[in-house]
């Protein structure tokens, strides 16, 4: 067969910070499906899903992408492209044929800066996402990242440090380069930390150039978190500090917000460590000094 006789179709289910309030009911932050043509990128259906939908809402929007591949060429073989393995089963139970392939764990990179385009437009502008839709780090490193930003937060650093100061401190992975920290929070206004590619990155932002590369890390109130994230780090027994302390982390690439891999998270990970065992050894030489 032909290769410009396939036609690939992307399909994602993936939460948004879009907040859905209708009346009568409580508010609430959506899914949202997505089908895209593999090719041109062209968006053929999408469809958004409340906490309680389940997979036959996928079945459902793509359908309407498959009836509209099928509209424009009736022998056009379509192959799904699924990220995730129970939307894979979803749509093999629900499609068989001759004509419609699957395959399963594709990345979507391609497409994820798209998304979170749009998400950013309809919704608040956050980007909360799942922490292991990325597929590229374990729900026990991400308990890791978890637990390193709890004793960031008790040992609350932003007391001792300015932002306008950069950290410089060695990475604890073998062969990556040195961890450049800047400590969000004497302000008062956002608390975390901020992870920068490169020394001119964090020259960049205290000359309010823009651009800049970084991995910012911070808090989120759980009530403000979409309910697929809250979901993960439930099931997963993931523990914050309190209501106010849901670790956030997303990707700056030329300024825009990006989708972080799984490297990103492991590198924070080591930040918030390094950051919190430093102001804890801190803490206690200040106690052990004379007078006090």
């Amino acid at each position: 067969m032909a290769p410009e006789q396939l036609v690939r179709v992307l399909v994602d289910r993936r939460p948004t910070n879009l907040h859905i309030r209708e009346k009568g009911e409580a508010g609430y932050c959506c899914d949202v499906v997505l089908c895209i043509e593999g090719s041109s990128g062209y968006i053929l259906s999408s469809e958004i899903l409340k906490p309680e939908d389940g997979d036959e809402t996928v079945g459902a929007a793509a359908q309407e992408a498959l009836d509209q591949v099928l509209r424009s060429g009736p022998e056009l073989r379509v192959v799904w492209v699924v990220r995730q393995d129970h939307v894979a089963k979803a749509l093999a139970a629900r499609f068989s044929g001759p004509q419609i392939l699957l395959e399963a764990g594709h990345s979507f990179a391609l497409w994820d800066e798209a998304y979170l385009t749009m998400d950013r437009s309809m919704g608040s502008g956050g980007i909360m996402l799942p922490y292991l839709w990325r597929g590229d780090i374990t729900p026990n490193e991400v308990g890791a990242l978890f637990e390193a930003a709890a004793g960031f937060y008790r040992m609350r650093p932003w007391q001792f440090v300015s932002d306008t100061e950069l950290l410089e401190m060695p990475s604890p992975h073998p062969g990556q380069p040195r961890l450049l920290i800047s400590v969000m929070g004497a302000a008062g206004i956002s608390r975390g930390l901020a992870l920068f590619d490169r020394m001119k990155d964090f020259e960049r932002v205290m000359e309010d150039r823009g651009g800049t590369n970084a991995v910012f890390a911070g808090f989120e109130r759980v009530d403000k978190v979409p309910h697929t994230v809250k979901t993960e780090a439930e099931r997963h027994g993931w523990v914050t500090v309190n209501k106010s302390a849901f670790p956030e982390v997303v990707r700056l690439r030329k300024g825009e917000p990006a989708p972080c891999s799984g490297d990103d998270l492991r590198r924070v990970t080591a930040a918030f460590q390094a950051l919190g065992e430093a102001t804890n050894v801190y803490r206690q030489s200040r106690k052990r000094r004379p007078g006090r």
